[in-house]
């Protein structure tokens, strides 16, 4: 425009609308380059400020059987609860988008026994499974099993910050 352009080719030259550039053009003629700096926009305030977002965190980095919830894993629909304890009325989205925000995903629990099993009595039915295959008595198996004492697993966090590899076992 400041070249001899009219407000409509110059417009159509950066893409933007007619109206955008006049404004900038009469900002920039008002206060020079300091007027092209953009101001801070008005919008609606979070509904879960800092304070909720530690609460969050901190939440994560434990078991929900410490907030007295009767779970191993971390729902949303339990964080979304735990922060009504504590005077935040949101909705699962509002807690599931400060998640994202916060950089947590969800990731299926991976549940692993192999510290509840006997090791002498994997290693006894490992051999007896190998004799028992050697002689024709079980065709086809193609993987060991495996005999464990207690289907009770052990609590593994469900909610980690994208990119944290050690985050699971």
């Amino acid at each position: 425009v400041a070249g001899g352009l009219s407000v409509t080719r110059a417009a159509t030259l950066i893409g933007c609308s007619r109206t955008s550039l006049r404004r900038w053009a009469q900002r920039f003629l008002a206060d020079g380059r300091d007027g092209l700096v953009d101001h801070p926009r008005v919008g609606r305030p979070r509904k879960l400020d800092a304070t909720a977002q530690a609460l969050l965190e901190t939440a994560l980095a434990a078991s929900p059987l410490d907030y007295d919830y009767p779970v191993t894993t971390w729902t949303v629909a339990d964080l979304t609860d735990l922060l009504g304890r504590h005077g935040y009325q949101v909705s699962p989205a509002t807690v599931y988008r400060a998640l994202h925000r916060l950089d947590y995903r969800y990731r299926r629990p991976r549940h692993d026994l192999t510290h509840r099993q006997d090791a002498d009595a994997v290693t006894s039915t490992k051999h007896v499974l190998a004799e028992l295959q050697k002689r024709g008595l079980l065709p086809g198996l193609d993987s060991a099993w495996s005999t464990w004492m207690s289907a009770i697993s052990t609590p593994i966090p469900t909610w980690s910050r994208s990119g944290n590899a050690g985050a699971f076992p």
